[in-house]
């Protein structure tokens, strides 16, 4: 893919001239990576013999027929002399001043890493940042920022990079967070230190990654199609490229056939979606090609980021995590780089308040799950509610430099927050165990603590230190099953391992469907998993997130629904409702969309469990159930008990030759005159969706539109079989 696009401006003028012409990276002032090859690279005239010589070594390499070439110099030990870099071709040579041997690491990220050291405006500079700069100037750290920033459809590499060393002066205006993190590492190694940023306020982590990256996820298989589809010469764009030749050559042939004709004429093909460009800076892989992609592959320890505000609530956001690492892993042929960020802090964004602990969650997922090298920085003690940007950037700078001594250099320091390792109940009482902590450092009173039981209800409970462990019990919660800590947008906090590292907000215990499942059907195995708010293709079928109805095996006893639902506006709603079954096949209990899944009937032993007000909870003898794909009248022609024929309610009569038509998936606890909850319309981008009776239409929620006023609506279906 690089190589496609590899005939920069650099190409040119090397082919116009007949000159050899580094990387942009390879400029006075910069660090070369200690203990690693060190790539070196550039342009000249195709089939040009190049030769680098550095620090006692000369390397060749040959010109391919692009006019690339590729050198590699042997591993060197750190250097705090400047030495000079000499490139040589047929015609020209370029002489590289006063470059240093030592760490490099590359910083990246959005505007918390953008965030400069000082600037006249209060909101935006790091508390103390001007006397820490005056303070901090280094000859041997030296800086680049990747400025002005810019994206690209293509690879580039025309950036012109500037290594500088630091100054009281350009120290200013750079990345506090690398800053910070450059100055630990000099006092503590004692070796030059070379730092690259390349940061864009506002973005989101799509552009930043690599179209390698997405390829090496498979959850985000679609990305990866969409990436490689605008890519001249892949497969994929090969594939719909082959697609337009047809549709065109069919559509000029029928073109000639009506105007000799004197017919109207038809008009030309739409020019395929997969194929246009991208149009935006926040598009996939387009800041990677213009900000990254210019030094790739130089040798790097690693790389530090601090990104994710653009991404809260991106339901991928962890797989996205991967195809980053992964990718620049893979570009800088690096398989061991190491990736140390920074969870975000609080911060009152609106909305839901839980969709920040909920990133919180992923990120540090992701982080315990990439190996050792791969680590979170806590600072949920420096964040400002009112401010996006936490000022305290030495604090978080301190913490990223903890990690990569600790992790990347093997020194005997203090890096990781405590995390929870283990869990369990004990009568009333959750009694936690955590790793990284030797002895608690916390006020007398530990607050953020809060239990729930099954009704997914939390209350603040009361935390007790017991040597390492932590006991959380709550008065309120007769039977706790779920536990959480800082568990909300506006958190500070305030428990820390004697190193003052802080405790991250988790949560454990059961969760709420396990606990449903284990009271209403105890045996019953996950059959669907479906987003709701997922749009049906051309084709009318419902998409599942998981279908496991081909492995069960047995006949169906026992059915158990169990819906979530997201108020945008806030706040969690579920409900649980388990029958016996209306059908012995499991592959006929899901969303009816095929007209053998014809359900309009009675169901015996209905068992309902719901966080929602006005939900009767409880064991009933009977209840009806109105599953169709079709349209439906107001009738009731099953003379259900209490059924109203003038209003959409648990009395309706589907219409089994109309398929696919609005369609129907309703439970409904007619004795009580409820809906238990319902799914109509689910062919359409608006659905009807709710639980309980409709306070504001029909009661079984017919043409509510409600779909749009939630954030998440998923619906599971379990089975217990014979």
């Amino acid at each position: 893919m690089k190589k496609v696009f590899f005939t920069t401006l650099l190409c040119v003028c090397s082919f116009l001239h007949g000159k050899v012409v580094p990387a942009a990276v390879f400029s006075n002032n910069m660090v070369l990576q200690r203990d690693r090859n060190v790539p070196v690279w550039g342009v000249a005239a195709p089939g040009e013999d190049v030769t680098v010589k550095f620090a006692g070594q000369s390397v060749s390499a040959k010109a391919d027929a692009k006019g690339c070439w590729h050198a590699v110099l042997a591993p060197m030990k750190a250097d705090s002399k400047g030495r000079t870099m000499i490139i040589s071709g047929k015609n020209n040579s370029i002489t590289v001043s006063n470059v240093l041997v030592g760490e490099v690491w590359l910083c990246s990220g959005q505007s918390n890493m953008e965030m400069p050291m000082w600037t006249s405006n209060p909101r935006w500079r790091a508390a103390g940042g001007d006397k820490h700069v005056k303070s901090g100037a280094d000859p041997l750290i030296r800086i680049v920022k990747m400025s002005p920033y810019g994206w690209s459809h293509y690879p580039r590499r025309d950036f012109v990079m500037k290594w500088s060393p630091l100054t009281a002066d350009n120290g200013l205006s750079f990345s506090a967070t690398a800053f910070y993190f450059g100055q630990e590492l000099r006092k503590v190694l004692g070796v030059p230190v070379g730092l690259i940023a390349s940061h864009w306020g506002g973005t989101r982590i799509e552009p930043w990654i690599p179209a390698e990256g997405y390829r090496m996820v498979p959850e985000l298989k679609k990305f990866a199609d969409s990436v490689y589809a605008k890519i001249p010469g892949s497969e994929e764009y090969k594939k719909f490229s082959a697609n337009v030749l047809q549709k065109q050559e069919k559509w000029l042939v029928e073109f000639k056939k009506a105007l000799k004709a004197g017919l109207p004429l038809p008009p030309a093909p739409a020019y395929p979606e997969e194929l246009v460009p991208w149009s935006r800076y926040q598009n996939p892989t387009v800041l990677y090609n213009r900000m990254i992609f210019p030094f790739v592959p130089f040798a790097f320890r690693g790389a530090i980021w601090y990104q994710g505000c653009s991404n809260l609530g991106d339901g991928l956001y962890g797989y996205k995590m991967q195809a980053l690492l992964k990718g620049w892993r893979k570009v800088f042929n690096n398989p061991d780089m190491a990736f140390y960020f920074v969870q975000l802090a609080p911060f009152r964004y609106g909305g839901n308040p839980l969709r920040l602990p909920e990133m919180w969650e992923v990120q540090e997922r992701f982080a315990n799950s990439q190996g050792s090298n791969v680590k979170m920085a806590v600072i949920n003690d420096v964040g400002d509610w009112g401010d996006i940007h936490p000022h305290d950037k030495k604090t978080v700078g301190k913490r990223l430099s903890l990690l990569a001594l600790r992790h990347s250099y093997g020194k005997p320091v203090k890096a990781d927050s405590p995390q929870l390792a283990s869990w369990k109940i004990e009568g009333k009482k959750f009694i936690l165990e955590f790793r990284n902590v030797e002895k608690w450092l916390a006020p007398k009173v530990l607050k953020g603590f809060e239990a729930a039981g099954v009704d997914n209800r939390f209350f603040p409970a009361t935390a007790v230190l017991d040597g390492k462990k932590i006991i959380v019990s709550c008065e309120k919660v007769a039977e706790p099953v779920q536990m959480r800590y800082l568990w909300h947008q506006t958190v500070k906090g305030a428990i820390f391992n004697e190193a003052g590292l802080p405790l991250g907000a988790f949560r454990c215990g059961k969760t709420l469907d396990e606990v449903l499942v284990s009271r209403l059907a105890p045996q019953a195995k996950l059959v669907y998993s479906h987003d709701m708010l997922s749009i049906p293709g051309a084709d009318k079928k419902i998409k599942y997130a998981a279908d496991k109805s081909g492995t069960c095996k047995g006949k169906v006893k026992k059915v158990l629904y169990i819906v979530h639902l997201t108020p945008k506006k806030g706040g969690a709603q579920w409900v649980a409702a388990a029958m016996e079954s209306f059908t012995p096949d499991a592959g006929l209990i899901g969303v009816p969309e095929k007209a053998k899944a014809f359900f309009d009937c009675k169901v015996k032993a209905l068992t309902v469990l719901s966080n929602v007000p006005g939900i009767k909870n409880g064991s009933f003898r009977e209840g009806n159930i109105e599953f169709w794909n079709g349209n439906y009248a107001m009738d009731n022609r099953k003379n259900i008990p209490g059924a109203d024929s003038k209003r959409y309610d648990f009395g309706d009569s589907g219409n089994s030759a109309a398929h696919p038509g609005y369609g129907s998936m309703q439970i409904h606890n007619f004795m009580e005159k409820q809906t238990v909850f319902a799914y109509n319309n689910f062919f359409k981008p608006v659905k009807d969706i709710g639980i309980g009776n409709n306070p504001n239409g029909y009661p079984d929620w017919t043409f509510a539109g409600s779909s749009k006023n939630y954030s998440k609506a998923l619906l599971k279906v379990y089975a217990e079989f014979e």
